[in-house]
């Protein structure tokens, strides 16, 4: 009996075959099978197992039809077992059913290099003598070359209708020029296995090449050792049903995705920017690029890459620095109008600073009518004159008088960014605003004509410090109001039934947790709010006696309105200027109604927070009413409605100041215009004069002109006020209103686009109900000063 034969036999003991399939069998009987071994399922040869390697060759196909014995023919020819070659060292997957033993079927397709890929498959084949398939691997369905796979992008292109267009995707093939295979080392890298799996499918069967069968998961990784030593291991194949043509297009969008990728050369001063940046933005240390755990990181990702120390880092963020600062002077030296300043006091987080510092932003609306605030000075604001120990660890000797305090710090600022005739307004906390530095700097501008309306709307208070002012005023009444709180959270943590009823109720509340550093009214305001919810929530609860209940509701709605404040002016949103004098009017209205309070302590507490607060009022209703009359839902007239009812009979007069600061306010910005006019008068009375006549007859007619434009200007003001509100909605954009009406208002427009954009609140959001106010990050307080001032410049403005 020969080999087949024998075979035949060996299967029909099975139970499988019968005598009419070995006849059939003896049919198809070729040389080919000296070299393989059958496999039968239902009587029928379904694949054929390589005496050497022992990897499974179909041989069906879709339509159950014998597909000849080409494929098995080509195997042999590659068949690195057969000659003595030992497989490659992949890694075991013992979860896919399908083994073949002591050998690996990928090494049978793959040889070492792309070089042998190349002798096996093109050297014996005269198609192959073109130049274009040393871009190209072959594939083949049913024995014949129907596809052409780019060993650059993996791409997979048509091969059965000449190759112009192989060509062609050699010349734009946007991997081919990068090290996704390096053909000179004939090395393949992990990343370019995807390409294994295609090449895989068209040597094991047609089966697996046509669509039908895929190889669904391989082995993840293509290792050698560095001895070049091979042992045999057990490899696991599964095959799975093709996902028709969406796997194929998926399959070569990914790869041309990840040779793309691998091709991007490496840049040590692209990864040195950006690693500036992370440290910038998340405010690590300088010093993290010299810890080993950093180091040993990098290193993992790219062996390539060497780490920067902090010197470098400090260069780096020096460069940044000053990149970014030059693009925003660019961008504020085009703006046509004013911009506003706000001013705080900053401290190193931690023990008592021996300096603190002033940061100064600029508020502004953009060419596009969108509101924008960004840092452009970080000076010294106050520094110890005996700090010997900052001297030592920072080797910086103490800030002189002369390059400190609001007055230098602000002043260096204005002419650094040329806004001494850009200016507008001023906002700062108390300890600026108050500082002898301030007032000095108000009498220099209003000398040099740069400030509006002689500087009426300049050095304005920070409302965020005002509130916080106003509520320290009740200090005993709110911390006694917090001690039974505090009782009550006592006597009902102890319970596990009640204590997870007031976890519940926090979770409901919808209001944020405050922090452990939060300012003390902010915490008291939470318990007040979690008290009242719990007891909404569980009304049978006796929690406190009816009078003590009552305070505690009133205490609550006094610092919720404070809060609310707080929360809106100093959110992380800018707003613009015509929203903050309705939630000042809010507080003013809940310190109103709580004044008739039968609670004695309780009513001399809110006698004290109205009076400073109506002398903030006193102080600022001027420039809060201006940017509600130029909001075209209210005007003038819901300012007349609000001050009558503030001051009574007294509000005429209030009403008139704000009539009297918005018409010479408009009078200033028509002021360029004019000037413009007479500018032109005077050239024409110099051409008369140089005609013979004298050019003081024409000085009438020069005041003629110039009252007749500021008629026609003023009348543009007054034609706004006089149209009707606009109906109140709530998308409804200012910025986009004005916009889109500049035209109807050219002179306003520019006026309400300055006025717009003046900040109520100098603190950001994250300092406005910090108990520490603005602090520097602990890692950054011991720089110099320079570095500082650039690390908190430009984490504001990359963010």
């Amino acid at each position: 009996m020969d080999h087949l034969d024998e075979h035949d036999s060996d299967e029909m003991k099975v139970g499988a075959a019968s005598d009419g399939t070995a006849t059939k069998l003896r049919k198809k009987r070729s040389k080919i099978w000296d070299e393989y071994r059958p496999i039968f399922v239902d009587g029928a040869i379904q694949s054929a197992e390589c005496n050497y390697c022992h990897i499974h060759m179909s041989c069906r196909g879709a339509d159950g039809q014998s597909n000849g014995t080409s494929h098995l023919w080509r195997h042999q020819k590659i068949c690195r077992a057969k000659y003595g070659f030992g497989p490659s060292l992949l890694q075991q997957d013992a979860n896919l059913p399908y083994v073949a033993n002591e050998v690996d079927p990928l090494d049978k397709v793959l040889p070492d290099s792309l070089d042998d890929v190349n002798l096996v498959t093109r050297s014996e084949n005269s198609k192959f003598r073109s130049k274009v398939w040393k871009d190209f691997v072959p594939f083949y369905v049913e024995g014949r070359v129907q596809g052409a796979d780019c060993v650059h992008c993996h791409k997979r292109l048509s091969a059965d209708k000449g190759r112009s267009h192989l060509n062609r995707h050699t010349q734009t093939c946007p991997a081919r020029s990068g090290n996704s295979i390096d053909h000179q080392k004939g090395v393949l890298f992990q990343s370019s296995v995807p390409s294994f799996e295609s090449r895989l499918q068209d040597e094991l069967s047609p089966a697996l090449t046509n669509g039908k069968v895929q190889i669904a998961e391989y082995a993840s990784k293509f290792l050698k050792g560095s001895s070049g030593d091979r042992s045999p291991v057990e490899r696991h194949v599964l095959a799975l049903p093709a996902m028709d043509e969406m796997n194929s297009t998926e399959h070569n969008t990914t790869s041309a995705q990840t040779a793309a990728g691998m091709s991007r050369t490496f840049d040590q001063e692209a990864s040195y920017q950006e690693l500036t940046k992370l440290i910038i933005s998340h405010g690590y240390p300088l010093s993290i690029v010299e810890h080993e755990e950093m180091k040993r990181f990098a290193k993992s990702l790219n062996p390539a890459f060497n780490m920067a120390s902090s010197i470098d880092i400090e260069e780096y963020l020096t460069l940044l620095f000053q990149k970014e600062k030059t693009d925003l002077k660019e961008k504020i030296a085009l703006l046509s109008h004013r911009v506003s300043l706000s001013a705080s006091v900053w401290a190193p987080d931690g023990a008592d600073a021996s300096v603190k510092y002033l940061c100064l932003a600029a508020h502004f609306i953009d060419s596009e009518w969108k509101l924008q605030r960004k840092i452009i000075k970080f000076g010294v604001f106050w520094s110890s004159p005996t700090s010997l120990e900052r001297m030592i660890h920072f080797k910086e000797a103490c800030v002189l008088d002369s390059d400190s305090g609001p007055f230098n710090v602000i002043q260096e600022a204005i002419r650094d960014w040329n806004l001494d005739q850009k200016h507008f307004s001023l906002t700062s906390v108390s300890a600026i605003r108050g500082d002898e530095g301030t007032s000095k700097l108000i009498e220099l501008l209003i000398q040099r004509k740069c400030l509006p309306i002689r500087g009426e709307l300049y050095n304005v208070a920070c409302v965020v410090d005002v509130l916080n002012s106003i509520v320290s005023k009740g200090q005993p009444v709110l911390h006694h109001v917090g001690n039974i709180l505090e009782k009550f959270i006592q006597a009902h943590m102890f319970s596990s039934l009640t204590r997870q009823q007031l976890l519940e109720v926090v979770t409901h509340m919808g209001l944020k947790c405050p922090q452990e550093d939060a300012k003390w009214w902010h915490k008291i305001y939470f318990r007040l709010e979690v008290f009242l919810h719990f007891k909404k929530a569980f009304p049978s609860e006796e929690l406190l006696s009816a009078e003590d209940t009552k305070t505690v509701e009133s205490v609550c709605r006094i610092l919720r309105s404070f809060y609310r404040a707080v929360e809106v002016i100093s959110g992380p949103v800018c707003l613009t200027a015509n929203m903050y004098f309705n939630e000042l009017w809010k507080v003013r209205t809940t310190l109103q109604e709580e004044a008739s309070s039968d609670h004695t302590e309780l009513a001399n507490m809110v006698w004290v927070m109205q009076e400073a607060f109506n002398e903030y009022w006193q102080n600022s209703y001027v420039w809060l009413s201006i940017p509600v009359v130029l909001d075209p839902r209210f005007k003038i007239t819901f300012i007349e409605f609000r001050l009558k009812r503030a001051f009574g009979t007294d509000a005429e007069k209030y009403v008139s100041a704000v009539r009297d600061a918005i018409r010479e306010l408009f009078h200033e910005y028509c002021g360029p215009l004019e000037k413009s006019g007479a500018d032109t008068s005077t050239h024409e009375a110099r051409i008369v004069e140089f005609d013979g006549f004298d050019s003081d007859s024409l000085e009438d007619w020069d005041e003629h002109l110039n009252a007749q434009t500021r008629s026609q200007l003023l009348t543009e003001l007054d034609n706004y006020l006089e149209d009707g509100l606009v109906p109140r909605k709530d998308d409804f954009d200012i910025l986009n209103w004005w916009m889109n009406n500049s035209t109807k208002y050219p002179t306003l427009s520019i006026m309400a686009r300055d006025v717009l954009a003046m900040p109520a609140s100098a603190v950001n959001c994250e300092a406005a109900l910090n108990g520490e106010g603005d602090t520097i990050h602990k890692q950054w307080s011991t720089l110099n000063k320079n570095t500082i001032e650039a690390l908190v410049c430009t984490r504001d403005w990359i963010k």
